[in-house]
Parts: C-alpha cells; structure tokens; sequence
C-alpha cells in the first residue's frame, strides 16, 4: 500500500508485524526436536515472547486465546461510505442513489446525463457504468418521491401530538403563485420537529376557496385532516375566509375545527405592520434634523437607483467597474423588502451587540397566580377533574425554571410528574413562534 487514510496504515502495519512474527517463529521451529506436543508448547511460548507490542499482544490473545470479541459490522452511512475508499465498490444501486441526490440537491436538468461530455467523463471512471437516460432519471425521483411521501405519512400519524402548519402563498415576478405548507410537532423524546410538508403551484387567485382546496388535500394526502392543532398565517384577510372555509370543510366529516380558536397569526407580521404604520402616520422626528419628506425623498431615490442597476447586466457590470475605480469593495446591491426588515434587527443583535448584551438571569418573585388561567384548569378537567387539577396546582406551586432553560428538555424531565399538562404543552410547544 503506497497511500490511503490513516485507518487504512495502521491495518497495513498490523498484518505486517504478523507476517514478520510468523516467518521467525517457522525459522526457529524447524531446528526443533520435539515431540508434537512439546512442540505445541514451544510455539506458544516463542508467540509469547515474540509479543513485543500492544498490537501484538491483542492479535495473540484474539488468535489463541479467543479472549477479545470481534466488533459487529455495521451498514455504512453514505459519509461514511464515501470516506471508506475500501467500501466504495461500484453496483448499479448505489450509483442510482449518489446520482438521484446529485440531480435533486443541485437542481439540475434530466437532461445532463444525455450530455456526451458527462457521459464520457463517467465512461473514463467506469467503462461499465449505467448512465440512465433523461426519462429514467424523472421515473427514479418519482418513486424516491412516492416512497419519502410514504415514510414521512406514517410520521405524522402515529405520532402522539397534534400537528401544526404554517402556510404562506406568493406570487413571483413571472405570475406564477406557490402555496407553502410547514408541519410542526413534538415527538415523544421531545424534540421539535418541521418539514415542508407541501409545495403547491396555485391555479387562479389567492382566494379563499382556492387556498382551502390545496392545503385539505395536501392534508388528505398525508391522512392527517384530525390533527390540526393550528394553522400560522400572515394577517391577509383571506386567511380568515379561508379558515372559515376549512371549518367547514371539516365539519361536514364531523372534525372538529374552530377557525377562531385554531387560527394563529404571525407575531413579526403584526409587529411589522404596526411599525410600517406608525412610521406612516407620524409627522416629525424629536432631535432629528432631517424631515420625514427628505427621508422618504431620499430612500425613494436610492430605491429607484438599485432597481435600475439590478435592470440589466450591463448596468450591473458598469456599477461594479466604477467601485472598482474608485477603490470601493465590490459589493452586491440588495432591493429592501418592506416586509422583511426584522431580518435587519436579527443581524444587528447576532453580530454587532454579542460582545455588549449579555442576557442577564432574573428571578422575578412578584409573579403570581392569575385568575384568567382559571379557563386553562377548567379545560385540562374536562379529561380528569381532580386529578389534573391537583397536577396543575403543583405546577403553579413548583419552583421556576431557570430563565434560559431549554423549554422542551424540561418538559421531558418532568413528563412523569405532570401527565396531563405535557400532554398539552406537547401540543402546544409545536407551534412556531413566528
């Protein structure tokens, strides 16, 4: 072995010393006059002093002795695999999978495995190699898709917890509109768990009736109509028809589904469009010299300058020619999204005040029992009135959680000790908090 990793050497060195222990013991043997059996007892006494190495030392004792058990192989992952040169060993199935992974991760055509140059490049590789052609490739990812459809269904319904879903629709800049649909829930080891559960190409308007065919059929599809916990939305007022709508939907199939109750709106949209509103309507700015007409004067310019260099590529080219000339880093020019500037302030607290803010642990002792969650007790007694209350008190009268503590290992470390309420925050704890 002229090269290899690391792993691979160590091997190589371990059945030279060996070779080398073997070839000693047979030239002093053969100058022996034993008797067989005295001569088994040579052997055994020349190995041992011939041992000089721990690595010597454990091949007599798993040889011999049988005192050293033999670690059970295990399927390689496909990392694994890869860093494993002796396991990589050409067969029709894996090539399949690396090549399917290929095309999906990096979005590529079915067309490129027809390219003469890629299939000579992988004939210099493998002379024998299967190159599927285009249509294969597309009936491939379709059964990859079905299959991973398949696992991902019987995820979601055996799992313990209500799910919930984030939805969004957009249109891009070619007319065409997309309905997202995010699943979100806690599994029984507590861990939080989110998957694209959909990606829907939507025929028509934003409207009610359209939106609602495409999110109950995606979740008909996956048979999970009656584990909706709840459903985030941004504040667009179709969301609130369209929910109606889902309601009932449901109800005709005797699934209960309150649209008022199970409805969640986006936090950062509200945020954003009380922000988006204040800066509306307010008329001057304390201790700032420049008015809100030159500002908005100002931005709107700078807005119509990005949009006219982002225009063609010519114009992009001559602005990073004249950042160059004047000695200024070649920057990428960016379109501000009025609905994305919370974005801004994730940045500015991540990089800029780290080494400043260092959120400080409080015991704040002036909390105590609201009467309003009067509401949560008598929901959690509908399932075992004396019980859960009881639970619920001593819940109320535990010691407080540390201010940063990881919510969701709590909750596992005290599901034992109140069954119904991590039940319900189970359920709840799933719902994304944006």
């Amino acid at each position: 072995m002229t090269s290899g990793s690391g792993k691979n050497q160590v091997e190589y060195d371990i059945e030279e010393e060996v070779e080398t222990e073997t070839e000693e013991n047979q030239v002093a043997h053969e100058y022996d006059a034993e008797t067989e059996e005295e001569q088994g007892e040579k052997n055994n006494n020349h190995e041992v002093e011939d041992l000089q190495s721990t690595l010597g030392m454990a091949s007599h004792i798993k040889s011999k002795h049988k005192l050293i058990k033999e670690k059970e192989k295990k399927q390689l992952t496909i990392c694994e695999t890869i860093n494993n040169s002796e396991a990589i060993i050409y067969n029709k199935n894996s090539f399949k999978k690396f090549f399917i992974r290929w095309i999906v991760k990096d979005d590529l055509s079915f067309m490129c495995v027809e390219s003469e140059d890629f299939c000579n490049m992988i004939y210099l590789l493998r002379k024998d190699a299967f190159i599927p052609s285009a249509v294969t490739v597309k009936n491939y990812i379709m059964t990859f898709y079905e299959d991973s459809h398949k696992k991902i269904a019987l995820i979601l319904q055996n799992t313990s917890s209500k799910i919930s879903f984030t939805i969004d629709a957009w249109t891009l800049s070619n007319n065409y509109s997309f309905l997202g649909i995010t699943a979100h829930w806690v599994t029984e080891s507590w861990e939080l768990k989110s998957i694209l559960l959909d990606f829907i190409k939507l025929e028509g308007p934003h409207s009610r009736a359209n939106i609602k065919e495409a999110f109950l059929k995606s979740l008909k599809n996956f048979e999970i109509e009656s584990k909706i916990l709840g459903v985030t939305t941004d504040n667009a007022s179709n969301n609130v028809t369209f929910l109606k709508a889902v309601e009932d939907d449901l109800s005709q199939k005797y699934i209960y589904f309150n649209s008022d109750d199970k409805h969640v709106r986006c936090l950062a949209h509200v945020i954003n469009l009380a922000a988006q509103q204040t800066l509306t309507t307010l008329k001057t700015i304390e201790n700032d010299e420049t008015s809100n007409e030159e500002v908005g004067s100002l931005i709107r310019k700078l807005r119509t300058f990005v949009k006219k260099i982002k225009a063609l590529p010519q114009q992009e080219n001559k602005f990073k020619t004249q950042c160059k000339t004047a000695n200024v880093p070649n920057l990428n020019v960016m379109l501000d999204v009025r609905t994305r500037w919370n974005s801004t302030y994730d940045m500015l607290v991540s990089e800029l005040y780290k080494t400043l803010y260092v959120p400080q642990e409080t015991q704040n002792t002036n909390i105590e029992y609201n009467s309003s969650d009067e509401d949560l007790v008598s929901h959690i007694s509908k399932w075992h009135r004396i019980e859960s209350v009881s639970e619920f008190d001593r819940y109320l009268k535990a010691a407080r959680a540390q201010a940063l503590c990881n919510i969701l290992n709590w909750w596992k470390r005290h599901e034992e000790e109140y069954p119904n309420l991590s039940n319900m925050a189970r359920d709840y704890l799933g719902i994304p908090d944006y």
